[in-house]
């Protein structure tokens, strides 16, 4: 199996680098599928080592985290050793979002709508007001990217017909929402991640446990020293 020869980082000083740069160990972990202890013993087998660094999810404690190029080449390398099956992992900063369905044109063709997944709807929207000023967001759903081909198969196949790139022209604009509500009713939220099986062989120790318990018992001191300054 290939290993990035990746050189040591050094530990980093509060305010060196901008955290927005970095993806954490529990954003990493959410993505690869994995509890933080499983993900952090994967990543080091893979010869990434991470900094310690304050994020926004670590609540003000420094946490093992990655460049986003970093945590890219990670999951591409779950995915080649066959962990994701036939489908390729979103990018960490992508995966969870929002299902939007948008009036393009409210004033003059109310039941024309866009649909699609976005991570950030406001920024989506402004993107089609660029052609459609007065476009407008009907209704979002909590959702994750690879559900959004899935979602616009099941809540277009009653009354709609395609016009073009995710547009549809649709009979009756709240039938559709309906149906949207009842499916994603039937999905877990975003975040949602499966617990292992008692006899997954995910929950088997990993060669270097002992190594991986030292260092974060030197992480959980430095978090504690931290703090107490």
């Amino acid at each position: 199996m290939e290993q990035f020869n990746l050189q040591q980082p050094r530990r980093l000083i509060d305010g060196e680098m901008n955290s927005d740069e970095f993806v954490s160990l529990k954003q990493l972990a959410e993505a690869l599928g994995m509890d933080r202890s499983a993900a952090l013993k994967y990543v080091k087998k893979q010869g990434f080592q991470g900094v310690l660094l304050r994020t926004p999810d670590s609540g003000g404690m420094r946490a093992r985290s990655y460049t986003k190029e970093e945590a890219e080449r990670i999951i591409a390398l779950r995915r080649e050793q066959g962990f994701f099956g036939a489908s390729l992992a979103k990018p960490i900063s992508e995966e969870r979002g929002v299902f939007y369905v948008i009036q393009v044109v409210p004033e003059l063709a109310p039941n024309r709508i866009k649909l699609g997944f976005a991570s950030d709807i406001g920024d989506r929207l402004q993107h089609h007001r660029t052609s459609a000023p007065t476009a407008v967001v009907k209704k979002v759903w909590p959702c994750r990217k690879s559900w959004e081909v899935t979602a616009i198969a099941a809540i277009t196949a009653i009354g709609c017909k395609l016009i073009l790139n995710e547009v549809f022209e649709c009979e009756n604009l709240e039938q559709l929402c309906s149906r949207a509500d009842a499916f994603f009713a039937l999905l877990p939220e975003p975040g949602f991640l499966l617990p292992l099986a008692d006899g997954s062989p995910l929950n088997q120790p990993m060669e270097g446990d002992s190594e991986d318990q030292e260092e974060e018992g030197l992480e959980a001191e430095e978090n504690r020293d931290l703090e107490s300054t």
